[in-house]
């Protein structure tokens, strides 16, 4: 499923190349503008494939993250053709590693997959949204190492990452602090959602942080750092906020 995802990005994006010109003769000329808006969304939809297949993090993924920021940069909304040559290359790339890795797993049987913390259908949809006022690629990225640490079972890391994370938004919602968030919000059931966020998980954090080395530890379980629904659910209302 993730490899023919991938292929149908690849026999969309190679036509996109020849329509730069010809560098040998002249700068290669800019793509049109909806040219340009179907290659940026094609290589955002490539990398939350690539994310889903083989983790948050992975290197083909990484390629395809700085070259649309390296567009974002250059206030362009379009790759240089070599970059797009360099993103298709990226693809190839992903879709030979989820080939090894579908050939090392074919003989582990009743295994379920581990599901992820934050779904990449969120992460791309943030990624893909006009945000005006407020640039989303560091909450992006925590949201992507967030992913990779919950993946590789590094509970203490998830702990500290999501209340980076609350810690992080606030000023979307026009407030100072998470907790304001929390309060003034409205609906019930988004208000207990981030009210978790605000008070349970900020104190596991917490304790995860500052708390100073002791003659005996217990480690965090996956369980008491799974705030993975209260966090969908903030991850919604910056939605609904950024596109007001």
């Amino acid at each position: 499923m993730h490899e023919q995802s991938l292929q149908e990005v690849l026999d969309q994006l190679r036509p996109l190349v020849d329509r730069y010109g010809s560098p040998t003769t002249m700068p290669a000329r800019p793509l049109g503008g909806d040219d340009s808006s179907k290659a940026r969304a094609l290589l955002h939809e490539a990398k939350a494939v690539m994310d889903e297949a083989i983790g948050g993090l992975n290197e083909f993924s990484t390629v395809i993250f700085m070259i649309l920021n390296a567009a974002s940069i250059r206030f362009s909304d379009q790759p240089t053709k070599g970059a797009l040559q360099e993103g298709i290359a990226a693809i190839e790339g992903g879709i030979r590693a989820i080939r090894r890795k579908t050939s090392r797993t074919a003989t582990v049987q009743g295994k379920l997959a581990k599901p992820w913390y934050v779904a990449p259908s969120r992460v791309l949809e943030l990624q893909s949204i006009n945000v005006g006022s407020w640039d989303t690629k560091r909450l992006v990225r925590m949201l992507e190492e967030l992913n990779a640490a919950h993946a590789n079972d590094l509970h203490t890391a998830t702990a500290m990452l999501v209340r980076a994370i609350a810690d992080h938004v606030p000023p979307i919602f026009g407030v100072q602090s998470f907790a304001e968030v929390a309060n003034n919000v409205s609906g019930k059931s988004i208000s207990g959602s981030l009210k978790n966020l605000q008070n349970s998980l900020r104190n596991i954090a917490d304790g995860q942080l500052h708390a100073p080395i002791r003659k005996c530890e217990v480690l965090p379980s996956e369980s008491q750092v799974d705030f993975h629904q209260d966090l969908d659910v903030l991850l919604q209302e910056i939605l609904r906020v950024l596109r007001l």
